[in-house]
């Protein structure tokens, strides 16, 4: 891992907002409609907000949504895109009383994290009584590579670790499902990888290629819940009595 990794520098967390594409969107489409299928309340903390996008979809539906990141770079861009309140927030250690919050958002945020357990049990914290908690990580160790040392991941996640921790933190999971067969995890593993490699001025054809690729993920939603050859994992999460 650490061969193929050494040659891709690390860039700042939020430094890079509009590094995304349709498998972003796919990923949080996913997301949102898990946690409208859990009925939470109406106030949402959506923690490591980044640029914003999933706490747009939120207040878009409704929600009273509090969006967090750790970075001046992120946080400039939430208060110039999202129109709810902005905080500075470590998910370690949220700035928020117990009981603050009817949901609480981890998309892609924990595997940035050396003690994730920490940021699960800040989440129990903030939530209220059946307090609903919705997650997204990447999926499969053996997969750890050069685009998860420039994100600055941590790790990825097998099911039995990403449940085991969610279970100790304080809650029951309520669905754990993969996602991202079979083009997202494609995509990633060859172009995306590709285009990671080669630095920031590859982010025009990232662009342009994903206007072919918001067709193909089309197909990825039939494969929702098909473990092997998954991308990453989404958790829905209700805190525990």
């Amino acid at each position: 891992m650490k061969g193929r990794s050494a040659r891709v520098p690390a860039h700042r967390w939020g430094s890079a907002p509009d590094f995304q594409g349709p498998r972003h969107e796919l990923r949080e489409t996913l997301l949102l409609e898990a946690l409208l299928a859990a009925k939470p309340g109406p106030r949402v903390l959506d923690v490591g907000a980044g640029s914003g996008t999933f706490s747009n979809r939120l207040a878009a539906r409704g929600f009273e949504v509090t969006s967090t990141d750790v970075t001046d770079e992120a946080l400039e861009v939430l208060r110039t895109r999202v129109s709810g309140r902005v905080a500075r927030g470590d998910a370690t250690a949220l700035p928020f009383p117990a009981a603050s919050f009817d949901a609480l958002v981890l998309g892609e945020v924990l595997e940035h994290l050396e003690d994730d357990l920490a940021a699960l049990a800040e989440a129990a914290r903030v939530l209220r009584r059946r307090g609903v908690l919705a997650v997204t990580v990447p999926r499969n160790p053996a997969w750890f590579s050069g685009s998860d040392v420039w994100a600055g991941h941590v790790r990825r996640y097998t099911r039995a670790e990403l449940e085991s921790r969610v279970t100790r933190a304080g809650f029951q999971v309520v669905v754990c499902k993969p996602w991202g067969f079979p083009i997202s995890a494609l995509f990633h593993r060859t172009v995306f990888e590709w285009i990671v490699a080669r630095g920031p001025g590859a982010t025009a054809p990232h662009r342009l290629g994903g206007r072919v690729l918001s067709v193909l993920l089309k197909l990825d939603r039939l494969f929702v819940g098909r473990e092997r050859g998954a991308l990453g994992y989404l958790v829905i999460a209700t805190r525990s009595e």
